[in-house]
This record gives structure tokens, sequence and C-alpha cells, in this order.
């Protein structure tokens, strides 16, 4: 699987609403509360790429619904992924990383705090795409980064935000986001702070 894609298992129903992408494919519009999927790592966003190891990415709506549909054993196997594709980090970047790890491990903080943004869509409108990754250090467990990302409220207009998170790996190989702020480029600079860390005095 490439960086951002996923497994899941769900009974129906499942509780996703999908909508087409553009160009191909589907992706997850929203989540139904209560429904199956509202407590899985799903968010709005995710591509839907396999159902029962059929590969649906390039399957247009009616296609993909009418296989869901068709489907009577549950659970049913979902692979999705977040449709970020590969990042872009400019050298300048990379040169701050110690290793091929580091930079992993910068491009998995990027991806969870984009499923943070896109659990809060009513803070910031959808995130549709990650610009470039301009800024990461890796210390430890802790994975800091500043990247421009492209949001939008009503699906036709756009705007650009810095945003900022930090990551902790878990001891059970998982990523944390323990802090994420995204400041509008545009207008009057609004900042959003979506999560705070605590203190370690708390």
């Amino acid at each position: 699987m490439a960086l951002g894609d996923f497994d899941v298992q769900l009974e129906k129903p499942l509780g996703i609403i999908l909508e087409e992408c553009d160009g191909s494919g589907v992706q997850v519009k929203e989540l139904v509360e209560g429904g199956a999927a509202a407590s899985t790592d799903i968010v709005p966003g995710d591509v839907l790429l396999q159902v029962n190891e059929v590969d649906v990415s390039k399957s247009d709506f009616d296609s993909v619904m009418d296989l869901l549909l068709s489907i009577e054993e549950t659970p049913i196997s979902l692979t999705l992924g977040d449709g970020l594709g590969q990042m872009d980090m400019p050298k300048n970047v990379i040169k701050l990383l110690k290793s091929t790890e580091d930079a992993f491990f910068v491009d998995g903080v990027v991806r969870q705090a984009v499923r943070e943004c896109r659990k809060r869509t009513s803070t910031m409108g959808d995130l549709l795409k990650v610009e470039v990754i301009f800024g990461a250090g890796v210390q430890g467990d802790r994975g800091q980064v500043r990247f421009f990302a492209i949001f939008s409220t009503d699906g036709v207009s756009t705007y650009s935000c810095n945003v900022s998170a930090t990551g902790v790996k878990q001891e059970d190989g998982t990523l944390q986001i323990v802090s994420l702020s995204c400041a509008k480029d545009e207008g009057l600079g609004q900042t959003f702070e979506l999560i705070r860390e605590e203190s370690e005095s708390q």
C-alpha cells in the first residue's frame, strides 16, 4: 500500500456518504453519526480504493454504489487513501532531517495533521490538498512540521493556510497530533488553534 493508505472492516450499514471525485473515483463526503464508520480512522476526503479487494479507484459513483449494495456478507473490507499522493518537500527541508526514517516520520505527521483538520470541517472547511512542506524537524519521538494547505468552504472558492503541527510517536507505533494550528494567509490572517498541547506541568 502507498503512504496514506489503510484498511478497515465494516459491518452494514457502513455509515459513509460518498461523492464522486474530480476526474474519477469516489471519496468520503461525510460520516453518518453513530454509523459503523464513525468509530474508525475514516475522515471526509478519504478516497475509496478497494472494496473486498476489487479496485474501485477509477470507478464512477454508480458503479461503486452497485458493488456495495450487491455485497451481502459482512464485514466488508475497504481500502482507503488520504488522496494526498506524494508530497513536495524541498531540498532545504530534507537537509534538516538526519535520516530517511525522519523523512517518513515527517510525512506521517503531515498526513495525520491533515486527518485532524478534516475532522473539523465546520471550523476550516474542506482541506483539499497540501501544497508544500516548508518546515520540519524531528527530535526523538516528536516531529514538528509546517506546510501550506488549500481549503474550501463551499467547494468552489479556495484559500491558503499556513498549518503548524506537532506529532508524537506512541508506544504502539501510532502517531498522535498534540498541537495543531492553521493561519489564514488572506483577509485578516486569523489563526485557528485546533489542538492545543497540554502543559507538562498540568
